[in-house]
């Protein structure tokens, strides 16, 4: 159920840059979730991770899209699939204006917006969901790589937070009760992360996209090779997933974790921030 939705313009450079380079849009809804198992509520921490893997099972950021091969080889017939998104990245449980929220990230890899998400319950079987997508529109930057190349995220991440800043949520004493009795205040943070493997899958993806929508001009416009160095690539992707604990963090999870250490999907111990 939505229940607000704004967007907000971001003008580039006079006469160097088009009127607008970007915007950031925010779409709160209510989200609800009937088909809990019998006893689970959103109150406790596991059903909010099991519900961001829902999310990415059920939306675009967990979706695919067909690849190929890296030379384009015609008689090449294996069905490539590349991922769309390297997400949940960056996730963390925070504290904001007395309201706990599981916050996560998303990286594109070859198309879409960069999305920052906030989730909370406010019942057995609904949470609120803050949903912030930056979008940018920059000249000779038409792909994920490029766009954080030229330019960074900075100023749209310092709105959302100011946005943040401003939200507060006001339960009803039969949830306050309800959120008591399921044991929120436990120090168990259960948080959702990435493997290597998806980091692996995602680097050799943003660099087979890494030439969309962009010409080097060093490069034969017909037939040259447009995308980035490999190496290039890798270590954005390596920064872009470091753990940043935003203000008011309880815990945040690891960059990755390795596949076997993470068997059937279960959540990863989180790390205690040490400025609770």
């Amino acid at each position: 159920m939505p229940l607000w939705l704004s967007g907000w313009n971001f003008s580039g450079r006079p006469i160097l840059d088009t009127a607008t380079v970007g915007d950031l849009v925010l779409r709160l809804s209510v989200l609800k979730v009937s088909d809990l198992p019998v006893n689970q509520s959103l109150f406790a921490r596991s059903a909010m991770v099991d519900l961001v893997r829902r999310l990415h099972e059920t939306t675009d950021i967990g979706c695919y899209h067909k690849g190929h091969a890296e030379n384009r080889d015609p008689f090449d017939l294996t069905q490539y699939q590349w991922p769309n998104y390297l997400s949940p990245i960056n996730s963390q449980w925070l504290e904001r204006n007395g309201t706990e929220w599981l916050y996560f990230e998303t990286q594109p890899l070859w198309t879409g917006a960069q999305d920052f998400f906030w989730l909370t319950p406010i019942d057995h079987q609904y949470c609120v969901m803050g949903h912030f997508m930056v979008t940018q529109w920059l000249r000779n930057a038409g792909n994920p790589y490029r766009q954080a190349e030229r330019s960074p995220t900075s100023n749209y991440r310092q709105l959302l937070e100011s946005i943040m800043d401003t939200i507060s949520i006001e339960l009803s004493n039969e949830a306050k009760t309800a959120q008591q009795s399921r044991g929120s205040a436990n120090i168990d943070y259960p948080l959702p992360n990435i493997t290597d493997q998806m980091v692996t899958e995602a680097k050799h993806t943003l660099y087979m996209w890494s030439g969309k929508g962009y010409t080097d001009k060093s490069q034969p416009q017909q037939g040259g090779d447009h995308r980035a160095p490999k190496e290039d690539v890798a270590a954005f992707i390596d920064q872009r997933i470091q753990p940043r604990p935003l203000p008011g963090c309880l815990a945040i999870g690891p960059a990755f974790v390795q596949d076997e250490e993470n068997p059937g999907g279960r959540p990863e111990p989180a790390v205690i921030a040490d400025h609770r």
